[in-house]
Formats: C-alpha cells, structure tokens, sequence
C-alpha cells in the first residue's frame, strides 16, 4: 500500500498523502474528480486490498477583509480558561514577507520584534507577543497573544502553546 501511494505522489503532482494519528492514509488533492482518477489508478495496482474511501471533505482558506464584529469564545475543558479571539487583516506586505521566509517562528521573539517594528511599525509589544504563523509555520497568518503579563499566568500560557 505504501508503494502505490509513493506511486501514486509521483504520477500525480497535485496530490499529497499524509497519516493520521489514528493509521488512516489521507490522500489530499485539488478536486473529485482528480481524487476518483487517483483512486481508480490506486485500486487497479492493488486490487487484492479493499481500499475504504470516506466522503470527499473540502478544506476552506478564508481571506479576513476587515476586524471581526464579533469575539469569538473558547473555554477549556476544565472551564478555568478561556481563550477570546478576533481576526483582522495584516498590513500589506506582511503575508508576503511570512510566505517569502523573511521572517518566521524559528527566529528569535527578539528579532521577530524588530523586523516587525521597523518594517511595520509594530509596536514593540504586540510584535514581540506572535505565538505562531500559520498554517504550517509559513502561512500568512499570524496568532498574537495581545494579552497583558496581569491578566493572564504564564503557567496557562506555556500549556496553551
């Protein structure tokens, strides 16, 4: 099976694969269309496996054109937390700067702040305050604890991220 997947990435240059925790493979392309031909080369090298196929699911990637009117809300299972959210659009130039590797998470927070300072005019606070970019660590979107040292333990935030 694993052969015919490693086949199956270099027959197809749309489609990645990946395993989930629980053992599923996933095979992830642009369409279900391409994702049926895939499929049929799939079984047609392996027929003697079953191969089970779940319904297609469709990622989404959303462009913030303005602040959100609205907070939203996540608790802890344990309701002793609770994390508030809203999303707003980046500066331009930022997405391309992230997507470019100009700057990123494996810098220092430091270094983080002064390229956003001096690029963007940050101030030194927020920039210094990005837990992540995503997805996957280069996408254009960035997760910023604006929150103040008073309000919240550092306990509570090491266990978040």
């Amino acid at each position: 099976m694993l052969a015919g997947l490693r086949s199956i990435n270099k027959s197809y240059p749309l489609v990645s694969t990946k395993v989930e925790e629980s053992g599923e493979h996933v095979v992830i392309g642009t369409g279900e269309l391409y994702l049926d031909c895939v499929m049929h080369d799939l079984r047609r090298l392996f027929s003697e496996i079953e191969i089970k196929v779940s319904d297609p699911v469709t990622k989404f990637c959303e462009t913030v054109l303005e602040t959100s009117a609205l907070k939203c809300y996540a608790d802890t299972p344990n309701k002793k937390n609770k994390i508030t959210m809203i999303a707003e659009p980046l500066e331009r130039g930022i997405a391309e700067d992230i997507e470019r590797g100009r700057v990123n998470m494996r810098i220092t927070a430091k270094e983080r702040g002064n390229f956003f300072q001096e690029n963007y005019q940050w101030d030194l606070l927020a920039s210094r305050s990005i837990w992540a970019f995503g997805p996957d660590e280069n996408g254009p979107n960035i997760l910023l604890d604006d929150s103040l040292p008073s309000q919240v333990k550092l306990t509570a935030m090491e266990a978040i991220s």
